[in-house]
């Protein structure tokens, strides 16, 4: 027999676009619902393919490191508490992720060098579209010369759209170390910006 919460969910659906909070779905994949798991991998797959592509992950790799922190997800279904935003404890897993898939490249390659390599591919095959294609060149070139520190916090409050307070608790870092981070890093976006305006 089907467990309540399965009955009062439509099977024929797509699990992404479920009624239940993001919560609640999470309580059923550590249940072992895997329907509610596939829902939550439709639901947040692009905004994490979007992180890593803004934290300077190559698009080749992007997709393995979503995979890799959706099975960290699931293996870690029984240590979530719905106390937590699920978006918060999915971006620690995500953070962590990132952070590992750098430490292997570092054994070959240097930050800088890396970012440098990253800034020219991810110019390969986009065709410009005039001004706007390059206001968008200067301020992702502008965002890739960020430490990765500030950079974290930028993606994460600006395209993510996480709080301070979320960012905080994602990074495991005091709110007042978001805030100083953010502020040094828009300052040092601006003079990037004028500095590749001129």
């Amino acid at each position: 027999m089907k467990p309540e919460s399965d009955q009062n969910r439509d099977r024929e659906g797509d699990p992404g676009n479920s009624p239940l909070s993001d919560e609640a779905m999470m309580r059923l994949v550590a249940d072992g619902d895997r329907d509610a798991f596939a829902g939550l991998v439709r639901k947040y797959i692009p905004g994490l393919l979007n992180f890593f592509r803004r934290m300077n992950v190559y698009t080749a790799d992007g997709d393995d490191l979503a995979q890799e922190t959706f099975i960290r997800l699931f293996n870690y279904r029984a240590k979530y508490r719905p106390s937590a935003r699920f978006t918060t404890f999915l971006y620690m897993i995500a953070r962590q992720v990132q952070i590992d898939y750098f430490r292997k490249q570092q054994k070959r390659l240097s930050l800088a060098e890396s970012v440098r390599k990253e800034i020219d591919e991810s110019r390969v095959g986009y065709p410009r579209q005039g001004r706007e294609a390059d206001r968008k060149d200067v301020i992702e070139k502008a965002l890739n010369d960020l430490s990765d520190e500030m950079r974290c916090v930028v993606v994460m409050s600006i395209y993510q759209g996480f709080k301070y307070s979320e960012i905080a608790e994602i990074l495991d870092i005091p709110v007042g170390t978001v805030k100083t981070r953010m502020f040094h890093a828009l300052k040092n976006l601006a003079k990037g910006i004028k500095h590749e305006k001129q």
